[in-house]
């Protein structure tokens, strides 16, 4: 007697994969990520873009003026200008919770704003002094 053979199956075909591949979920991942990288960069150049603007005029006209400016916006409410004197660049800010002033003058040495804590007697003696005509609130 022969002997009987097995059926002969044919070889099982693996079942496709379900979803998307791991390449694609990166793509996908970063392309969304760079994606409100670029939202972001939009919404803060129409929120800020017209302060910058404004703040690098002013800083062209007067380089001292901005500082002291930028700094009592950035305080939000914390700090007031306390002290202004436009004809000799200087400025004093004042913490409205401690009190503590921070004055912000032309030092023509550097050709550049400088800041010491402490209201204009504290600008050092060879800058000249604010003339009467400085305003103090």
């Amino acid at each position: 007697m022969e002997a009987m053979q097995a059926p002969v199956t044919p070889p099982i075909a693996p079942t496709p994969k379900k979803g998307l591949g791991t390449g694609a979920k990166i793509g996908i991942g970063c392309g969304g990520l760079v994606l409100l990288v670029i939202i972001g960069v939009i919404i803060a150049a129409v929120m800020f873009g017209g302060k910058a603007k404004q703040f690098a005029e002013d800083a062209q006209k007067n380089p001292t003026r901005a500082t002291a400016a930028m700094m009592v916006s950035a305080s939000m409410g914390n700090m007031e200008m306390s002290a202004e004197d436009d004809v000799n660049k200087r400025y004093t800010v004042k913490e409205k919770k401690s009190g503590t002033m921070t004055t912000i003058y032309w030092d023509a040495k550097k050709s550049a704003p400088a800041v010491i804590p402490g209201d204009f007697s504290a600008i050092p003696s060879d800058t000249p002094t604010p003339a009467p005509s400085a305003e103090i609130k």
